[in-house]
C-alpha cells in the first residue's frame, strides 16, 4: 500500500485552531494497533477540538514503519519509545507520537513488563517481550501538564497481562510522585476484553476508568462497537483497544468524544484493529 494512502487521512487530525480555555487543555488521544509490518498508522476524520494537542499511541510498529510514519507526517512530529527486543531499534515499538511545537517532554521512559522492568526481559510466561512507553508532557501554549502511557499487553499469558498492567500503573504512579498531581491518559492494545484479566485489574485498581464508560451515549460517535476485527469477514470481533483516564479520585478531565474508526480504505483492511479516538479536556 502506498504511504500516501496512509498520510492523507491524517490531515484532518493535524488541523487545529486557536487555544484552549484558560487553565485547561484540550487533548486528542489516539490508540491504534497498526499490525506487524502491514498497513497504515492513524486514520482519523473530523477536526480536532479548538486548541487540542494530539498524542498517538501505536502498537506493533517496527522501526522501518516508524520511520515511514514520521516521514509521512513531516518534520513536525517526533516519537518516544524503543524496540522491545533490545531497547534500541529491534522488535516492535509501542511508541508515543507527538508534535514538539505543541508539547514539551519533561520526562520519558520505556520499561519492560516483567519483574525486572529496567532491563530487556520477558515477564510471567509472556509469548513476547512487552514494554510500556511513558511521558510527562507540558503544553507549549497553556503550560498544562499530563502523563501519557502507551502499551501492548501479551496475547499468550493472562498472568503477563495482569501483572503487566500493574507495572504500567506503578510507572504512572511513580511519575505522579515526581510531577503530579496531574491528569493521566493510557492507550493500548490490552488483548483483554472488558471484564477480562488486564482490563479488570486496571479497573479494580480504582486509578483509571475506560473512556468508553466515561462517555455518554451521545458522545460515542460512529457505528462501531468493537476494535479487533481480524482479516476474515464474519469472524467474531471484540473490544480490546482502550483509552483510559485518571486519576479517578481527582477527576482532572472531562470527556467530549469517543469514537472507534473504520479500518478499511479503498476496499482493503489496512489492519485487523480499528483505531480509537478520544477528545478530552484536562482540568
Amino acid at each position: 500500500m502506498k504511504f500516501s494512502v496512509v498520510v492523507a487521512p491524517l490531515a484532518l487530525l493535524l488541523n487545529a485552531v486557536a487555544i484552549s480555555a484558560q487553565g485547561t487543555q484540550a487533548v486528542r488521544a489516539v490508540t491504534f494497533n497498526i499490525r506487524y509490518d502491514a498497513g497504515s498508522p492513524v486514520p482519523d476524520r473530523g477536526r480536532r477540538p479548538t486548541g487540542a494537542v494530539t498524542v498517538i499511541g501505536l502498537q506493533e510498529v517496527l522501526n522501518n514503519q516508524l520511520n515511514d510514519i514520521k516521514n509521512g507526517l513531516g518534520s513536525g512530529w517526533s516519537h518516544i519509545g524503543v524496540g522491545r527486543d533490545d531497547g534500541g531499534t529491534s522488535g516492535e515499538f509501542s511508541p508515543i507520537l507527538y508534535r514538539p511545537a505543541a508539547l514539551r517532554v519533561l520526562f520519558s521512559e520505556s520499561k519492560w513488563l516483567s519483574p525486572t522492568p529496567d532491563v530487556v526481559s520477558f515477564g510471567w510466561g509472556a509469548g513476547s517481550r512487552r514494554v510500556v512507553t511513558l511521558a510527562v508532557f507540558e503544553s507549549v501554549t497553556t503550560g498544562k501538564r499530563f502523563i501519557h502511557a502507551n502499551t501492548h499487553l501479551d496475547n499468550v499469558s493472562a498472568q503477563a497481562r495482569s501483572e503487566g498492567i500493574r507495572v504500567v500503573l506503578a510507572r504512572i504512579q511513580a511519575a505522579q510522585l515526581a510531577w503530579g498531581p496531574i491528569g493521566v491518559s493510557i492507550t493500548g492494545d490490552f488483548n483483554s476484553q472488558p471484564g477480562g484479566d488486564a482490563y479488570q485489574t486496571l479497573l479494580n485498581s480504582g486509578y483509571a476508568q475506560d473512556l468508553y464508560n466515561l462517555a455518554t451515549p451521545a458522545q460515542r460517535i460512529g457505528p462501531y462497537g468493537n476494535t479487533y476485527t481480524t482479516f476474515t469477514a464474519g469472524a467474531p470481533t471484540s473490544r480490546i483497544d482502550f483509552i483510559w483516564l485518571g486519576p479517578v479520585a481527582d477527576r482532572r478531565y472531562s470527556v467530549q468524544r469517543y469514537e472507534i474508526l473504520s479500518n478499511e480504505a479503498s476496499g482493503m483492511l489496512f489492519s485487523d484493529h480499528r483505531a480509537v479516538v478520544g477528545d478530552i479536556t484536562l482540568l
